[in-house]
């Protein structure tokens, strides 16, 4: 929908008019032209000669009457707005999800299977304010930053609508600059930013394919989106734009300590977005770029699977029964000439059964383990204490050739204790659960037409440059966790191909990717929550087949497979409260129907 404060108009021209004018007006009526631009145009033509003051003022007053009976001359927008868009869509799903956890509890079955019918609606309203300004607002369904998605409740309760767009900004012809909670100016795929989630804060794009030093023509930036500087007229075949993004995360009181907990929690991304385009169907993509956060503390954040104000932890139990015996052990032994020789010797036997219920934590000792299990461990050691020796009167025992050269040994038990004692692993509190995420980013994709489709290869790399102290330190991993450090633990990538492009009714799309996260890759509370759940350390394939069914109405079936990246990888913050790791499968079923108004 589209509402313009310069109003339609195409009232009944008076009879009197030359037939310049009447043509010139009735003209302009006829078309969906603004009614600023008619008024203009009336006043050009009483300068002229061609209308007297009189013909005009009659035509003012019939174009207002016109629009005032219109819908939108009933609709009044402030005089600072140029033109206003009203539009939106509803989206209805019905969704299956069947993972394994890692970490099996005691309530759950080795598979969780769950369906649900859901539903997403969106409103949006962009006002432009003349030529360079411009504000946005989205009304959304589900609070969560990465899904828009609403289970229907229980019993028809209603739903909540949430604000998850309001921004302003500033456009010129090779500047783009907005503040607020906004869409998403980067180049992207889903690998490292849900395409749900709009970051608040300030972001920059300057199109240097518009400036006059690069050859660039005059329309503006494109903000982040390539597309939709494809149609523009072009006098070379590069298009090149920086973007740049500082959002905020949260905030920290500045009293609450020191060091990250002090902290206001901030993102900070650059790209680089190069496109050239070899003819018409051909183009190749690259976005080289760099995201990295201070180490702050994320406190109440609410998305799919959050890594958020993380404290301290109960992480395994260990359960140890001790039970102690006293002995006493006595040996009497007879000489060739029957003199008796005692040797008392006390004992102590110590028996020991550990128990250790571990489901995050690496077990250790003796134990070895494939998995989170509880295990036990049952150890005796027996220590002798001092030995007494008596010789012939001083046994007590008379003297008897009889027994020469014989032994005999009897045991008596004395004293028996036992003694139960349970202890707790306890995994630390998170210190900064932004720290040490500074990663190097490199989307793209090779758009061509194929068969008359239009078509596209596209690929995403993530490289976490501080990704072993994140493992080590940030999810404690290093010393609650089954396994050190690997360097793929630091490298998210994918690689797909996507045939069709839906643009009207009866197009179609095509599409599967292949991925892998590494734990320490990417930022849990950013990355897309459908592919693996939203969990770290998963690799599996992503793929979809898409139809339009009207220029407004899309038919859409997307389905995931997706298996654990390292198979014997939990503790520490993987598995435990609050881990980015929980499943060993995760496989999901989608389908829904999309509709844009």
């Amino acid at each position: 929908m589209l509402i313009s404060s310069r109003r339609n108009g195409t009232g009944f021209l008076p009879a009197a008019l030359g037939v310049a004018g009447w043509f010139a007006v009735a003209a302009l009526g006829s078309l969906p032209a603004r009614a600023q631009d008619a008024n203009a145009l009336v006043n050009i033509l009483v300068k002229k000669g061609v209308l007297s003051d009189q013909e005009a003022a009659e035509v003012r007053a019939e174009m207002q009457k016109e629009v005032s009976q219109s819908p939108a001359g009933k609709i009044n927008l402030s005089n600072s707005v140029t033109q206003l868009s009203i539009y939106g869509d509803l989206r209805l799903r019905y969704q299956y999800n069947e993972s394994t956890p890692i970490v099996a509890n005691s309530t759950a079955f080795p598979a969780n299977e769950q369906d649900r019918w859901r539903y997403r609606f969106r409103l949006n309203a962009d006002w432009l304010l003349g030529p360079d300004w411009f504000v946005g607002l989205q009304l959304r369904t589900n609070q969560a930053s990465d899904s828009g998605t609403q289970t229907y409740s229980t019993a028809f309760s209603n739903d909540n609508i949430y604000i998850s767009r309001a921004f302003l900004g500033y456009q010129n012809d090779w500047l783009r600059f907005v503040g607020g909670k906004q869409p998403n100016p980067f180049y992207s795929t889903d690998l490292l930013w849900d395409p749900d989630i709009s970051p608040s804060g300030l972001a920059e794009t300057i199109n240097l394919s518009h400036l006059p030093f690069f050859g660039g023509g005059s329309s503006g930036p494109s903000g982040g989106d390539k597309q939709s500087a494809t149609a523009t007229e072009r006098s070379s075949p590069w298009e090149i734009s920086l973007v740049a993004g500082q959002y905020i995360l949260g905030d920290d009181s500045k009293f609450a300590g020191t060091g990250s907990l002090a902290n206001d929690p901030w993102l900070f991304q650059e790209q680089l977005v190069m496109t050239y385009h070899f003819n018409k169907d051909v183009s190749l993509t690259f976005a080289p770029g760099f995201l990295a956060e201070n180490n702050a503390h994320i406190s109440g954040a609410i998305n799919t699977l959050p890594f958020s104000d993380e404290g301290a932890v109960i992480n395994g139990t260990t359960a140890v029964t001790t039970t102690t015996q006293n002995q006493t052990m006595v040996s009497v032994t007879y000489s060739a000439t029957g003199v008796p020789t005692k040797t008392i010797t006390p004992l102590t036997t110590t028996k020991t059964a550990q128990t250790q219920f571990t489901p995050n934590n690496k077990t250790s000792g003796n134990a070895t383990v494939s998995g989170p299990r509880p295990i036990s461990i049952t150890t005796t050691a027996t220590r002798p204490g001092a030995i007494v020796t008596l010789v012939g009167a001083a046994s007590g025992l008379p003297t008897n050739p009889a027994l020469a050269g014989q032994t005999f040994t009897t045991t008596t038990t004395g004293q028996k204790q036992t003694v139960k004692t349970t202890n707790n692993t306890v995994l630390p509190a998170v210190g900064a659960e932004t720290a040490d995420l500074h990663l190097i980013t490199a989307p793209g994709d090779l758009s061509f037409t194929l068969g008359g489709l239009r078509s596209k290869i596209y690929w995403d790399f993530v490289y976490n440059v501080a990704g072993e102290d994140r493992y080590n330190y940030v999810y404690q991993l290093k010393q609650f966790g089954s396994q050190p450090y690997k360097p793929r633990d630091s490298f998210a990538w994918v690689v797909g191909l996507q045939l069709g492009e839906i643009r009207k009714a009866g197009d179609w799309e095509l599409f599967a990717d292949y991925r892998e996260v590494g734990i320490a890759s990417t930022d849990p509370n950013i990355n897309d929550n459908e592919a693996g759940g939203g969990a770290l350390n998963m690799r599996g394939f992503k793929f979809g087949l898409a139809y339009a069914v009207t220029d407004f109405v899309i038919l859409q079936g997307t389905g995931y497979i997706y298996r654990d990246l390292e198979s014997n990888l939990y503790g520490g913050r993987a598995t435990s409260v609050g881990g980015i790791a929980p499943f060993k499968t995760f496989d999901q079923a989608i389908l829904e129907l999309n509709i844009k108004f």
